[in-house]
């Protein structure tokens, strides 16, 4: 059952209407399959099958602003990034060297960082936040709505920003904001708790049934879990909003933006910058699966966290949050005006300066394992 219907019935996403939702995802999967038609091989592709013109078209017309010869200079480094074989690093390799190690626990941390900031169970549990700020159950779905009408902007805007300040700027901007966000978010809803102390039994409501009645597996974990804590902040919700819980709502809006707009933009965009061609395809794959699984995580321990933690249950995530912006702080190299070269240096432990034309292939094998 998806978030959209959980209040509200009448609206597409109820028991009745869920599989006219799930048969909307057709729609922008046929606007991209059309306007895919339009869109370019990619600079690697075409280089790697020796279609070095085209590659040269295509990289002039993604790089409008800049001089003719900022594409070919980008050109020949993919070319020597490629070098003569297109050879595919699998993943002991990769795990024995040093420049190529770092690499993967880079894209590990980035793709885990993705998810481990709690972004799931912001999403998935909108609804009973925005309730208990005191938004009427008529009007929950509007508000959760507005959360991913706000994603949808702030992704636009988000591009920019990366283009302009860099990956790895963006990313950790992003995580400055998550870190914000869930602070306001845990002190909120620790002051709520603590105004509204008092003890009931867990909330049932008609929807909760239907849902249940329909064998939900997933809403009866949720709802069966939810504490006497959260019970009670949903109470005082409906008799009165408690301004702390509008703290609550701020909050989420802050995330939402530095998600949308920073981190869930810059993540994908890094990820290539900090891979070389032989190792791309192990790295992502390995931390694609990283990625679900954490997300599959985040997805399903919050009604177990809400129950141990009560209103500090987010405070994981800020954990998470917190090393691994520490992480990038430190171990990550800026990618912004920088060439791969430069970047893999920082990789294999040597400085910019020591990074000469053609080490990515030539002498990364001497690199210290």
């Amino acid at each position: 059952m998806n978030r959209m219907g959980y209040y509200d019935n009448n609206v597409l996403g109820s028991l009745t209407l869920w599989p006219v939702l799930i048969g909307l995802g057709v729609l922008p999967s046929f606007i991209y399959l059309i306007a895919s038609i339009n869109i370019p091989e990619t600079p690697y592709y075409l280089l790697r099958h020796g279609r070095k013109e085209e590659a040269l078209d295509v990289l002039t017309e993604l790089r409008k602003n800049e001089d003719e010869s900022v594409a070919k200079q980008e050109a020949d480094e993919i070319e020597n990034e490629i070098g003569d074989s297109a050879k595919v690093f699998g993943i002991v390799k990769i795990l024995k060297n040093k420049q190529y190690r770092n690499q993967l626990i880079a894209v590990f941390a980035l793709y885990a960082n993705l998810m481990l900031c709690g972004v799931n169970n912001i999403l998935f549990y909108s609804d009973l936040i925005f309730k208990e700020a005191g938004i009427s159950a008529d009007n929950v779905t509007f508000a959760t709505i507005g959360v991913f009408a706000l994603q949808f902007v702030m992704a636009l805007i988000g591009a920019k920003f990366v283009d302009r300040f860099g990956g790895l700027k963006v990313t950790i901007a992003g995580s400055i904001g998550f870190i914000v966000s869930l602070t306001l978010f845990t002190v909120s809803q620790a002051m709520v708790y603590k105004q509204n102390s008092a003890v009931s039994s867990p909330l049932h409501t008609t929807a909760d049934e239907q849902l249940l009645t329909n064998g939900s597996a997933f809403a009866s974990v949720t709802h069966s879990t939810f504490t006497a804590e959260t019970t009670s902040l949903i109470a005082s919700a409906q008799d009165g909003a408690n301004p702390w819980s509008f703290v609550s709502v701020l909050a989420i809006g802050i995330f939402m933006v530095a998600w949308s707009g920073g981190t869930h933009i810059s993540t994908f965009a890094l990820l290539g910058e900090l891979t070389i061609e032989p190792t791309r395809a192990t790295c992502f794959s390995y931390g694609n699966a990283v990625m679900w699984t954490t997300s599959w995580i985040v997805s399903f321990v919050p009604p177990y966290l809400q129950e141990a933690l009560g209103p500090y249950s987010m405070v994981i995530w800020l954990g998470f949050t917190v090393f691994f912006l520490v992480y990038m702080v430190i171990c990550i190299p800026d990618t912004k005006g920088r060439t791969t070269n430069q970047i893999q240096a920082k990789f294999g432990g040597q400085t910019d300066s020591s990074a000469s034309f053609g080490i990515v292939l030539t002498e990364v094998e001497s690199l210290n394992v």
